[in-house]
């Protein structure tokens, strides 16, 4: 069975869609019918020229008309996709940004030509059998890396919710490209998303009970009722924004600025600045008086708090905030400890 990797434009497609040279076989198509948003996201990311992924095509000649069939079995609802906003049966929401609300017949010249110029990958199976097409996707799944569980909640979810935490996440590169809250590596595998959830969680629901099967809850929860017009997006780019421009050149390179304990101090300046809910804590949490009014003072208490977490021994003042922050950080029982002192913290004494 021969296999060929050749690109082909969009109007390719197209063409051989309107000569009933291209088959949509939904019988190796893999997952459920994509929602408009993943529809939006994909003909976003091709008016933008980015990458998506290569389309599996079963390649035959019929002998009676002489023509080539392309049968699709792999990547069929990106071709439905594409084949619908080019025949102007899909409007974009406000997912794709400036394009937002457009349809093909809407598009400018220049965005038209874009669209239909795109290069997909194709790898064609010339002559393949069902068979020969199961074993392709056996090995192609037999080299992939498993999906870890941020990755799996993109391919798994569309709403609302997972698309204005995919947003935040990204505007909010700062947190991970220059404050070193998390690497590269940790970034290909989407655990930007998955602290970006967490910060909206606590938003709506207050400081609960972390991991990763929590974090999988907060999705289901919110993925059909997420407000696309809520203000919890702006809410998080406050909070944000302060800790940024007060906080993040003197916590640099601290403890704070490690995933579970960034997570704490968020919630500690969420609640002073936007209030959150009481969520998991076992009392409605009160400000400290004067919070946040000596931003030398707190500066002062959140590096002594940092340099607590790694040291051998600590005070007895401190003990318990030290093992909450060494033990399992993200229990709640680890939480609500470290979300109290990280609220007193930001009180204009010391700690």
């Amino acid at each position: 069975m021969p296999s060929l990797l050749e690109q082909y434009r969009i109007t390719d497609f197209l063409d051989w869609q309107s000569e009933k040279r291209l088959v949509l076989n939904p019988n190796f198509q893999r997952g459920s019918v994509w929602t408009p948003a993943a529809r939006t996201y994909l003909i976003d990311t091709i008016l933008r020229q980015l990458p998506i992924p290569k389309v599996y095509l079963r390649t035959s000649i019929d002998v009676a008309t002489k023509k080539t069939i392309r049968e699709v079995v792999d990547g069929q609802q990106r071709l439905r996709a594409i084949i619908d906003f080019a025949a102007d049966k899909l409007a974009l929401s406000k997912r794709a940004g400036e394009f937002s609300g457009l349809r093909y017949s809407t598009l400018t010249a220049e965005l038209q030509e874009r669209f239909l110029s795109y290069a997909i990958a194709v790898d064609q199976l010339v002559n393949a059998s069902d068979d020969d097409v199961l074993e392709v996707f056996a090995r192609l799944n037999s080299y992939s890396v498993a999906l870890n569980p941020a990755e799996k909640r993109h391919a798994k979810f569309q709403g609302e919710f997972k698309w204005a935490v995919r947003a935040a996440s990204r505007k909010w590169a700062i947190l991970w490209e220059t404050l070193g809250l998390l690497t590269v590596r940790e970034r290909v595998r989407m655990l930007d998303d998955s602290l970006t959830a967490e910060m909206f969680g606590i938003l709506m629901e207050g400081v609960r009970d972390g991991g990763q099967n929590k974090i999988d809850s907060l999705y289901k929860r919110h993925d059909g009722t997420f407000p696309a017009d809520g203000d919890v997006p702006s809410r998080l780019d406050m909070v944000l924004d302060y800790f940024v421009q007060k906080f993040a050149e003197a916590l640099r390179e601290t403890p704070l600025m490690r995933p579970p304990h960034f997570l704490m101090l968020f919630a500690a300046l969420a609640h002073v600045l936007v209030g959150i809910p009481k969520g998991d804590l076992l009392q409605e949490p009160v400000s400290p008086d004067g919070a946040l009014t000596n931003l030398e003072q707190v500066v002062d208490n959140l590096r002594v708090l940092g340099s607590l977490i790694d040291s051998g021994a600590v005070p007895s003042q401190y003990e318990a905030f030290w093992k909450a922050s060494t033990a399992s950080t993200q229990r709640i029982s680890s939480r609500r400890i470290r979300f109290s002192v990280f609220l007193s913290a930001l009180a204009p004494s010391a700690l």
